[in-house]
């Protein structure tokens, strides 16, 4: 018996079209789906609006550690106020 359809355009081998449910969320489920006859599956749809908010909300927790990190400030040594300041907090030896 042929079963062929379409549908959207598609060409399909049979009407069984399972719809967006929990099922078509993980790969091995949609593959046991076609396994048992499914000629196509429905997936849950993505919006642009879930998709920026996501890439938004990725932005701003990068931007929000960016500034976490201390830096490093010159400072004066303590055995030597007058020398020049350094990185490691060491005056100059220099005379």
């Amino acid at each position: 018996m042929d079963l062929t359809t379409t549908y959207l355009g598609m060409a399909l081998k049979n009407p069984i079209v399972p719809s967006a449910s929990p099922l078509s969320q993980d790969v091995d489920n949609i593959r046991r789906m076609e396994d048992s006859g499914a000629a196509a599956v429905v997936m849950h749809s993505l919006f642009e609006e879930q998709i920026t908010v996501e890439q938004l909300n990725a932005v701003q927790n990068i931007e929000a550690h960016a500034e976490s990190f201390a830096r490093a400030s010159p400072r004066r040594s303590a055995t030597c106020p007058t020398c020049e300041p350094t990185m490691l907090g060491r005056g100059s030896t220099s005379t």
